[in-house]
């Protein structure tokens, strides 16, 4: 369930859709229960704001914001970092892109898998569709109502997402796609379980 609003850019409230937003809410209700909340804003004055928390029933894991340095003030009318957030989203996931580009050109050189998949993309992708489905028609949208307009526009593609383990129940497509197995094109990373060095070695010994 998504809501959005437009507060501190006028000029983007005539734009379609949710495009027109620059502050909104979604509640993302899970098979299980398991509820996430996802805030979102446009405009952060004091740096480039992306915290998130997960409770459990045993603890809790959270994540902050990245600083410059790590510096801390302590004085009489102030507590806290020397120097704001980055500002910047190439600033502050730059340690991420580097190892997403290593992890890339690892798996061409050794012919093998990637850490992260088409499949992972299409789940933000299947979320951000719903989200913005919801704020539209102003009620709860299941992801098996995206997923098919997306990700089922043909037998191969749709029995990819349905028979992939990382998905939950809410996320396969509601059509019957029993008949797709004798059709479907292996998964291009199920064919790579052997990296090209292992290869090699059944070949020349």
């Amino acid at each position: 369930l998504a809501v959005g609003s437009c507060h501190i850019d006028k000029s983007i409230e005539d734009l379609p859709g949710s495009e027109a937003f620059d502050t909104a809410s979604c509640i993302v209700r899970y098979p299980n229960g398991v509820s996430a909340m996802v805030d979102v804003c446009r405009q952060s004055s004091y740096g480039y704001d992306q915290r998130a928390e997960v409770l459990g029933t045993s603890g809790m894991i959270a994540t902050d914001n990245v600083y410059p340095n790590t510096a801390k003030i302590y004085k009489n009318d102030y507590t806290g970092n020397a120097d704001m957030p980055f500002d910047f989203f190439l600033s502050r996931y730059f340690e991420a892109y580097v190892t997403e580009t290593e992890a890339f050109c690892e798996s061409l050189v050794n012919d093998s898998a990637v850490p992260c998949t088409g499949i992972d993309g299409l789940i933000a992708l299947v979320m951000s569709l719903a989200a913005d489905k919801s704020a539209a028609e102003g009620r709860w949208v299941k992801f098996s109502e995206i997923i098919e307009q997306v990700y089922c526009v043909n037998p191969t593609e749709c029995s990819l997402i349905a028979n992939d383990a990382m998905f939950p129940e809410g996320f396969k497509p509601t059509g019957d796609i029993k008949s797709l197995n004798e059709i479907v094109v292996p998964d291009v990373d199920q064919k790579k379980e052997e990296g090209f060095a292992d290869k090699f070695k059944k070949i020349f010994g």
